[in-house]
C-alpha cells in the first residue's frame, strides 16, 4: 500500500523521540510504551536516524568522519581486514549487539472515536534497518518476525490501539542486521559505523483515512509513434477495512479531466478497479505534454488526484474516505539488444547514449531535501542524463527531483553482500527479498525517471530466486526493462543482459578506452567503470583530517581511501609520477592529480560518444562518496568538484567537438534533438612554447539530430613525424549565424601513446610505458586579465567571469573558484558553465557560475589558479 491516506495530510513523527540501549534498562515493551514510563535519562533525538547518528544528535559522540575518529568509536570493527564491514560480526563488547529502543509520544487532537465515527488510523513506516518489535500504548502491534527488511515499507492499522483522550506512546525495539541478513552494504566504498546503520532510516508517518482506502495506484501511458496521442491507464486497489459493507465512488482527476466509478464492497473486501480509455474515452489525450530526459526536451509532469468517497446518503454530505496525489509522466520506454550486442535504451522512439554515474547516500543513511537538490543540480551541471542507484535507493524527494529535472535512474540491489550469497540464504530470506522488491516497485513504478530494475548486481540470481523476482516484476511493472545483473553473465530465465561490468576501477590512461580488445574498451554498455583519480581539492582535504595527518602515508589518509584493493592511493600516486613527474609535497600532488583525472575521465566519455551505437552506455564509478573519501567521486563529500568532474562535464556537452586518441580523428557530436547547420570547426596545433604549428578551419558543417560525424584526421593535416614529442591541440565549434563558441576543447598530447601491458588486471590495466608530460609543468608563467560581473537574483548569485589571455603564451588548466569575501572560505557547490580551461594566445573566454546565496556570509569573490598562472 503506497502513498496512503491524505485526507488531512500526513503527520511526520519526526521530533520528540528518545533513544536508549536495551542493555541499560530492565523494563519490557509493555512498560516502555506506557504513558507514565520515565525517560529522563534517555537520549533526545529526531528521526529518521541510525543509533550512532542519534548519539551524534544528542552530543554523546563527535562527528566520526574527521580523521580517524570513526575507528575510536566503541564497537568499531577495527580487526576486520578487507571489505564489506557489514559482512562481519560485531565485536563481543559492542553495544550494538543489543537491541535499541526508539520511543515517542503523539496526540490525536479533536477526535472522539465511537460507533458512528469510522476513521481509521495508520502507521506508515518507510524504512527500518533491520528488524523491529513495535509497541503502541502497552500493546505489541507488530513483531520482528514481520517487521524485517531494510527495503520494506509497512502500513499498520493502529485504529484499535490508539487513544483519543490522552497521549499515545509509540516504542520500537530495533535490532541490527547480521552478516547473513539482507541489509544495506557499502561494499568497498567506505567503512561503516559500528552499529551497521541500525535504526529508523526513513521517515515514519501517522495518517488518517475513512473506512475505505485506496492502495497501490499505478498509472501507465501508451504514446503513439508520432507522439501526438496517448492513452492513460489507471489501476488501483480499493479496500473496505471494516466489518460493514460500503458503497463508494472513486474519482480520478488529471488537470481538467475528471472521471469516476461507483463500486460496492462487502465487509473487508478488496477490489481492483481500472480506468481505461475503452471505458473512459477522456483518457485518450491528444497532443499530450511529453516527458523527455534532460537535454532532449522538457520533462513534463502530470498530476493525478484520486479521491474515494462513501456514497452519499439522502440528506447527508458526501464523505471523503481516502485521497492520493500522484505525479506521472507521459513517455514511451523501450530497451533492446542492438546489432552490436549492446543494450540500448529508447525514450519516445529515440535511442539514447546513457551517460551518468553511480550515486550513494551518506554512510549513516542520512539525507536531506537540500542535499538531494544539490546532487541533482550537479548531475545536470555535469551534462549527465542518468544516475545509477546500487542498493542505495534514495529518498522519495530524490526521485521526485529526478522526475522534474529529467534524470534517468537505473536502480536495483547491491553486490558483494548477502544479497548475492544465494547459497547461504536461510529459510525466510527469499520472502524478505521478494517482499523488499514488492515494496520498492510499488514505491517507484509511477516515476517516469525509472528506466530499469537490476534484480542482480555482479551476478544473476539462481533460477529459483530469479523466477520469483520475475513474477513480481511482471505483475507490478510489466513494461519496465529489467536486468538479471549489471554484468555480462547470462541468466537462465532472461538470457543475455546486453551490458558489462568489466571495470576498470582505477587509473588507466586516455588511450585505454580506445584500445581494441580491452575488457573496458568503450563498446557495449558498461554499468560501472572509471579511471578514479578523484582526489579532493586541498581545501576539502583540510576538512577531512588534521594537519599533521595531511600526507600520503598517514593513517588518516589511508583510512579515507577505499577498502580491499582500493585501501590506498598508491596506484594514483604512481600514475601521477609516471606521467607528470615527481611532486615535492601534498599540494603539488593534488594539483597534478586534478589534471590526470580530467584527461582520463574526459577520454572515457568521449570514446563512448564516438562509438555510439556500438557503445550505448557508461556509468562512471562514482558520482559521489558516502563519507569524506579519496576515491570514486566526481565531487567530494562537501560538494567540491574535482578535475575528473570538469573532464566528464566537458566530454558530455550536448554539442561537442573532440579528438580520438587511437586514430587522431576529430569528431563533432550532437546528442540533442536539434539539427545544426552552418557549423564551423577550428583546429589548431601548438608546441609547448605556444608556437602555432598548423591550423585548419572546416566550415559550413551540417549535423543531424542525435548523430556524430568525423570531420578531420590530423594525419591529413600534418606529418606526425614532424611534431614535437609534446604538443597542444585546441578545438572549437562556432556558428556562422552566431560566432560565439559553442564548444571548446583543449588537449595536451604526445606523438606516441601510453603502452599497456598485454593482460588486464581485474580492476585496471597497468601501464607498461607511460608518456612523459613533465614538460607541461615548466610552461612560462603568464598573467591573465579578468572581468567579473556579480548579480544577485533571489537566492542565488549569478557570476560572469571573462578571462583574457593577452600574452603570447598558452594559459594552461585555469581553475576558477569562489570564496566568501568575509570568511575567506571556499564555497560549494558552484555550478560552473565550464572550468579547468586552457586559453591560447590572445583568446578571451566567458565562464558563468551560479552559487546559492545562503552559502555565503559576504559577497562572492573569484580566485584564479593554473599551472602557469602567476
Amino acid at each position: 500500500m503506497e502513498r496512503l491516506g491524505r485526507i488531512e495530510g500526513l503527520i511526520e513523527l519526526k521530533n520528540g523521540w528518545k533513544l536508549r540501549c536495551s542493555k541499560e534498562i530492565m523494563e519490557f515493551g509493555e512498560e516502555i510504551s506506557s504513558l507514565n514510563y520515565n525517560t529522563h535519562d534517555w537520549l533526545n533525538i529526531e528521526v529518521p536516524t541510525s543509533v550512532v547518528n542519534g548519539k551524534i544528535q544528542a552530543g554523546e559522540i563527535k562527528i566520526p568522519y574527521y580523521g580517524t575518529n570513526l575507528k575510536k568509536l566503541e564497537g568499531y570493527k577495527k580487526d576486520v581486514k578487507g571489505q564489506n564491514l557489514e559482512s562481519h560480526y560485531k565485536p563481543k563488547n559492542s553495544p550494538y549487539r543489543s537491541s535499541w529502543w526508539y520511543r515517542t509520544e503523539f496526540t490525536l487532537t479533536g477526535q472522539n472515536q465511537n460507533k458512528e465515527n469510522s476513521n481509521q488510523y495508520w502507521l506508515w513506516i518507510k524504512g527500518i534497518h533491520y528488524r523491529a518489535n513495535i509497541w503502541l500504548n502497552g500493546k505489541r502491534i507488530a513483531g520482528s518476525d514481520y517487521i524485517i527488511g531494510s527495503y520494506r515499507r509497512f502500513f499498520l492499522n493502529i485504529t484499535k490501539f490508539v487513544s483519543y483522550d490522552k497521549k499515545n506512546v509509540l516504542a520500537l525495539e530495533i535490532f541490527s542486521s547480521e552478516p547473513d541478513e539482507l541489509g544495506i552494504s557499502f561494499v568497498d566504498w567506505s567503512p561503516l559505523p559500528p552499529d551497521d546503520d541500525m535504526g529508523i532510516w526513513q521517515p515514519i508517518y501517522l495518517c488518517k483515512t475513512g473506512p475505505v482506502i485506496m492502495k497501490q495506484p499505478f498509472i501507465s501511458s501508451e504514446l503513439s509513434s508520432d507522439l501526438k496521442k496517448t492513452q492513460i491507464n489507471i489501476e488501483l486497489i480499493v479496500e473496505n477495512v471494516t466489518d460493514q459493507p460500503e458503497s463508494t465512488i472513486v474519482q480520478a482527476e488529471i488537470e481538467e479531466l475528471q472521471i469516476s466509478q461507483e463500486i460496492q464492497l462487502l465487509a473487508y473486501e478488496r477490489q481492483v478497479i481500472r480506468f481505461n480509455p475503452e471505458k473512459f474515452p477522456k483518457l485518450t489525450l491528444k497532443n499530450p505534454r511529453i516527458w523527455w530526459p534532460y537535454q532532449l526536451g522538457s520533462p513534463e509532469i502530470y498530476n493525478l488526484k484520486l479521491k474515494c468517497f462513501l456514497s452519499q446518503k439522502s440528506g447527508e454530505k458526501k464523505q471523503l474516505t481516502d485521497e492520493h496525489q500522484i505525479t506521472f509522466g507521459v513517455r514511451n520506454l523501450d530497451s533492446r539488444i542492438n546489432e552490436f550486442g549492446s543494450r540500448v535504451y529508447q525514450i519516445n522512439g529515440q535511442d539514447i547514449l546513457v551517460r551518468g554515474a553511480g550515486w550513494t547516500c551518506d554512510m549513516m543513511l542520512r539525507h536531506s531535501i537540500e542535499e538531494d537538490k544539490k546532487h541533482i543540480a550537479l548531475l545536470k551541471n555535469l551534462n549527465f542524463n542518468t544516475v545509477r542507484l546500487e542498493g542505495k535507493l534514495a529518498s522519495d524527494e530524490f526521485w521526485e527531483l529526478c522526475d522534474r529535472e529529467g534524470i534517468l535512474v537505473m536502480a536495483g540491489w547491491c553486490c558483494c553482500s548477502h544479497w548475492e550469497k544465494w547459497d547461504n540464504w536461510k529459510a525466510g530470506d527469499v520472502l524478505v527479498a521478494v517482499e523488499s522488491l514488492k515494496s520498492q516497485l510499488l514505491r517507484l513504478r509511477n516515476h517516469p525517471s525509472l528506466i530499469c530494475w537490476l534484480y542482480g548486481s555482479d551476478f544473476s540470481p539462481p533460477k529459483p530466486v530469479e523466477s520469483q523476482y520475475l513474477e513480481v516484476l511482471e505483475d507490478l511493472t510489466p513494461k519496465l526493462p529489467v536486468l538479471s545483473s549489471a554484468s555480462h553473465h547470462k541468466s537462465k530465465l532472461s538470457g543475455d543482459t546486453g551490458v558489462k561490468m568489466t571495470g576498470p576501477y582505477t587509473y588507466v590512461p586516455p588511450i585505454y578506452w580506445y584500445s581494441t580488445g580491452r575488457r573496458g574498451e568503450a563498446k557495449g554498455f558498461n554499468t560501472e567503470t572509471g579511471p578514479d583519480v578523484c582526489i579532493p581539492l586541498l581545501e576539502s582535504l583540510q576538512r577531512m583530517m588534521p594537519e599533521e595527518q595531511l600526507r600520503l602515508d598517514s593513517e588518516a589518509w589511508t583510512f579515507h581511501a577505499g577498502l580491499g584493493a582500493f585501501k590506498n592511493t598508491s596506484l594514483i600516486e604512481k600514475a601521477v609520477k609516471n606521467r607528470y613527474g615527481s611532486f615535492k609535497d601534498l599540494p603539488e600532488f593534488v594539483e597534478l592529480s586534478q589534471i590526470l583525472g580530467y584527461e582520463a575521465w574526459r577520454a572515457m566519455f568521449e570514446a563512448y560518444a564516438r562509438n555510439f551505437p556500438e557503445g550505448t552506455g557508461v556509468i562512471g564509478w562514482m558520482l559521489n562518496s558516502p563519507w569524506p573519501s579519496l576515491i570514486w567521486q566526481l565531487y567530494d563529500y562537501y560538494f567540491n568538484a574535482n578535475g575528473a568532474y570538469y573532464g566528464s562535464k566537458k566530454a558530455c556537452e550536448p554539442l561537442h567537438i573532440q579528438y580520438s586518441y587511437d586514430n587522431h580523428t576529430i569528431w563533432i557530436i550532437n546528442f540533442t534533438r536539434q539539427e545544426y547547420r552552418s557549423i564551423n570547426a577550428t583546429v589548431r596545433i601548438f608546441d609547448t612554447q605556444s608556437n602555432l604549428i598548423t591550423q585548419k578551419k572546416v566550415e559550413s558543417l551540417s549535423l543531424d539530430n542525435y548523430s556524430q560525424k568525423q570531420i578531420l584526421n590530423l594525419e591529413e593535416l600534418i606529418d606526425f613525424k614532424t611534431l614535437p614529442e609534446i604538443f597542444f591541440l585546441d578545438l572549437s565549434l562556432s556558428s556562422s549565424s552566431a560566432p560565439r563558441i559553442k564548444s571548446k576543447n583543449f588537449y595536451w598530447l604526445t606523438k606516441e601513446p601510453d603502452q599497456l601491458v598485454e593482460k588486464d588486471d581485474w580492476h585496471y590495466t597497468p601501464v607498461k610505458k607511460a608518456v612523459d608530460l613533465t614538460e607541461i609543468r615548466n610552461l612560462p608563467k603568464i598573467s591573465l586579465q579578468k572581468e567579473i560581473s556579480i548579480e544577485r537574483k533571489e537566492n542565488s548569485y549569478i557570476i560572469q567571469l571573462k578571462l583574457k589571455n593577452h600574452s603570447e603564451r598558452i594559459a594552461f588548466f585555469i581553475w576558477a573558484k569562489i570564496k566568501d569575501a568575509d570568511t575567506n572560505k571556499f564555497i560549494s557547490p558552484v555550478y560552473w558553465s565550464d572550468n579547468c580551461v586552457s586559453l591560447i594566445p590572445g583568446e578571451t573566454y566567458l565562464l558563468n557560475a551560479e552559487v546559492n546565496a545562503e552559502n555565503l556570509e559576504g559577497k562572492p569573490e573569484i580566485e584564479i589558479s593554473g599551472i602557469n598562472i602567476s
